[in-house]
């Protein structure tokens, strides 16, 4: 019965160690990802035929903005429509894709790139009513910031009388160099990575003594 409940009190330490250990894995290879924005094409304007003093109502508002891969762009208007557009049919006004003539319509950013949009009625188009923006690849992740050296405490004031010296036999012994210190500082983290990998092994020669013994 005693082995039994050893064997049981084991097995629960095991578990809780995978975990452990696991969890430093996953939690070492996980990446932050980027989420994009979402924008209303014109802000309070909307998707609309602009009015003859404002031609540049769209390239105005996509100059102040910088998109990315993930972003997304949304048109809403009332009786009127949109179309994804190359650039001969930006210039030209000339939209041969099929419109979105709904009120609304969202745009997935998933190329870096110009691209371009239009209305599909060529008169607003020439008005105005046309849109490209230029979009960037995703920025790349922060690096994640070293952990800054633990200040060393201030030496303690000596006193003005000068100590003794030391027999001739004894030989002073040498102050640590500072590459030692470094070299000590590396292994004390290559060390605090590799903990929950030993624990593991550790764990589990444990595991084979006690069900040798079984």
């Amino acid at each position: 019965m005693a082995r039994r409940d050893q064997l049981v009190s084991f097995l629960c330490f095991f578990l809780i160690v995978s975990a452990v250990a696991g969890g430093l894995c996953v939690s070492a290879t996980v990446l932050p990802m980027r989420v994009g924005k979402q924008y209303v094409v014109g802000g309070r304007s909307g998707w609309r035929t602009p009015p003859p003093a404002s031609v540049d109502l769209y390239a105005k508002w996509a100059a102040g903005i910088r998109f990315y891969v993930a972003d997304s762009i949304e048109f809403v208007y009332k009786n009127d429509s949109v179309v994804k557009v190359d650039k001969f049919g930006y210039y030209h006004c000339n939209a041969t894709a099929a419109a979105a003539n709904d009120g609304s319509v969202l745009f997935l950013l998933d190329t870096p790139g110009f691209a371009y949009f239009s209305s599909a009625d060529a008169d607003h188009c020439k008005k105005g009513q046309r849109l490209m923006i230029n979009v960037d690849s995703a920025p790349s992740p922060a690096p994640t910031p070293a952990a800054s050296p633990i200040a060393k405490p201030p030496a303690a004031v000596t006193a003005a009388t000068p100590p003794p010296p030391p027999p001739p036999s004894s030989s002073p012994s040498p102050s640590p160099a500072p590459q030692e210190a470094a070299t000590a500082s590396a292994a004390t983290s290559s060390s605090a990575a590799t903990a929950a990998h030993a624990l593991l092994l550790a764990a589990m020669a444990m595991m084979g003594l006690i069900l040798g013994e079984w």
